[in-house]
């Protein structure tokens, strides 16, 4: 897994040229991504072959979007910071840009509950279960990784 893990992160500096997200990359960083979280989903969620085909379209959709929403969210972050900063921001500025901080924030929510409600129905609780507590520890390392990606030290 730490193979797995450190190859990914190489191809994905080099694919990113270790800058802040760029759009004509993104396909092979989503493929990356969802390359290695779909083979840590399966190990831990513990799923035979035949039903990770039913899960790995969901799972596919549910990372794509994760990954947008996450851009935009961090987007959204910076120029807020950017905002409070600059003496001549306007208080409308900072509240359209809170607003779409929030709007983050609920699609985020709603990408997790339309994912979890699709694969639920395929799955045994001790596997739902293993879902959650994947997800978790997953959502920490993309968040981990999408801000090195995007602010190099």
């Amino acid at each position: 897994m730490r193979t797995l893990a450190i190859a990914l992160m190489l191809v994905i500096a080099s694919s990113a040229n270790g800058l802040a997200w760029q759009r004509p990359q993104a396909p092979k960083l989503e493929d990356s991504v969802v390359t290695f979280y779909a083979g840590e989903f399966q190990r831990v969620v513990n799923v035979n072959q035949d039903l990770f085909g039913k899960i790995y379209p969901f799972l596919q959709e549910f990372i794509q979007n994760r990954l947008e929403i996450s851009g935009r969210r961090l987007d959204t972050l910076q120029q807020l910071k950017m905002l409070v900063q600059r003496p001549g921001s306007s208080d409308e500025d900072i509240k359209r840009t809170i607003q779409d901080l929030d709007k983050a924030d609920a699609d985020m929510q709603a990408n997790q509950e339309r994912f979890l409600s699709n694969v639920d129905p395929l799955l045994r609780p001790r596997q739902q279960a293993r879902v959650r507590m994947f997800q978790q520890v997953a959502d920490q390392r993309m968040r981990q990784f999408l801000n090195s990606i995007r602010n190099p030290k």
